[in-house]
């Protein structure tokens, strides 16, 4: 599939690079003026989780880059990997000049499909998140790239081009994993993250952050709350086993959680990402709250935990 990325942020490079690597088209689409900074390509300090892959590389990368398309340039494939804040500006720019492509929404959500059904009609794209991720650092991509992508229709139901999509990432020895509910499984996952990245942002350093134990209870129950307000919103929390880690005591959660982010590379790439993503953070939360204040559930936690994204 002639693939079009858009953007060579950290995501962006990674999937390009790999998918590049399995002998996919790969071109980015970049803002105008930015081409030039390609040219030479990019270095990849990267943390590759693959099966059957060098765990630690540092590889080049010459990114195909283009500033503008047009519906004459036949691409079938377009991977959307923005801030979920820009995503709906995204499509608005891409869809009218993008002849049939299938657009992948390679981005946290929480607003739901709504806003991408204005936009495209459901047989023209998949929803999404990545396994990966890092930062930049002196130009360099410090990152990882995990061994699964996971992806779904929206309404759940198998389809031709959920099949062409995953056979596109096993190219590249990425696993699918496609879920029965994208939308359910993507409200989770930023159900589970923000309050951590909340809780990071006071000190946005990793070891100040885990020595604070108190901080790390509000993140805590910060995550315990905003998963039963996923439950009020209809999500089946026991069809999600990764939130299991929750039900933990709190005093096992801890060092279990000190543990990960001090060994995990990772983790570490993660909060890295966290660090530079604070926008984001932002973005994300105030849509939380706002679906918090129309059922009328209370998120003390996350509240306080806020404060620190100001």
């Amino acid at each position: 599939m002639k693939t079009l990325i858009v953007g060579a942020g950290v995501i962006g490079v990674i999937y390009g690079w790999a998918l590049t690597e399995a002998g996919v088209d790969v071109t980015h689409f970049v803002r105008k003026g930015k081409k030039d900074k390609f040219k030479d390509g990019v270095t990849l300090d990267l943390l590759d989780e693959r099966k059957g892959h060098p765990k630690n590389n540092v590889v080049k990368y010459a990114p195909r880059c283009v500033e503008e398309i047009s519906p004459a340039d036949g691409y079938e494939f377009i991977i959307v990997p923005t801030n979920s804040y820009q995503t709906e500006a995204v499509i608005k720019t891409l869809a009218p000049v993008s002849g049939n492509a299938l657009f992948f929404i390679f981005a946290a959500n929480w607003e739901g499909a709504d806003f991408i059904d204005r936009l495209l009609p459901r047989d023209r794209y998949l929803m999404g998140y990545p396994d990966g991720g890092g930062t930049i650092r002196n130009g360099v991509y410090w990152t990882n790239l995990g061994g699964e992508v996971h992806l779904g229709e929206v309404d759940g139901e198998p389809s031709g081009k959920l099949e062409m999509v995953k056979a596109l990432f096993a190219r590249a020895d990425i696993q699918p994993d496609v879920q029965e509910n994208i939308l359910h499984w993507l409200w989770l996952h930023n159900a589970m993250s923000i309050g951590i990245w909340a809780g990071f942002a006071k000190y946005r350093e990793v070891k100040p952050f885990l020595k604070d134990a108190d901080l790390l209870r509000e993140c805590y129950a910060s995550t315990k709350e905003l998963l039963e307000l996923c439950a009020r919103r209809g999500v089946d929390l026991k069809k999600y086993p990764e939130t299991g880690t929750f039900n933990l005591p709190v005093w096992v959660f801890i060092p279990l959680f000190r543990l990960l982010y001090t060994y995990n590379k990772s983790m570490q790439r993660f909060t890295a990402h966290a660090a530079d993503s604070l926008q984001e953070a932002r973005e994300n939360l105030a849509s939380i709250m706002q679906t918090a204040d129309e059922l009328h559930f209370d998120l003390p936690h996350t509240k306080a935990l806020g404060a620190y994204l100001r």
